[in-house]
């Protein structure tokens, strides 16, 4: 599991498990290029590394990701510090994913 901490279900309440880490690749070169100059045509690729969570009481299933995949994904004008810990946490949320801290809210 990447990040620590309980995770629980957003329907339910019960404790949700890490069922694997999934890698998404993005940019790079498409089509004929790829065909053309092979394995290079990956240099400008990143990857998106999304942890995949299921909660065995209802199914729920949910999508967390690791650092370099919010910074690639919300880009530093949608972060702001948790008033707690002092990592770095989506403007929106109302809670710290790291150390569980209320937030105020976003205005």
């Amino acid at each position: 599991m990447s990040e620590t901490g309980v995770k629980k279900c957003y329907s339910c309440g019960a404790e949700i498990q890490f069922a694997q880490r999934i890698p998404f690749r993005i940019k790079g070169t498409p089509g004929l290029w790829k065909l053309l100059i092979g394995e290079w045509a990956e240099i400008t690729e990143d990857m998106l590394n999304f942890d995949v969570y299921v909660c065995p009481t209802c199914g729920e299933i949910r999508l967390s990701t690791d650092e370099k995949t919010r910074r690639l994904l919300l880009g530093k004008s949608f972060l702001k510090e948790c008033v707690k810990c002092g990592k770095e946490i989506p403007v929106a949320s109302e809670e710290c994913q790291y150390c569980g801290a209320r937030q105020p809210k976003y205005e």
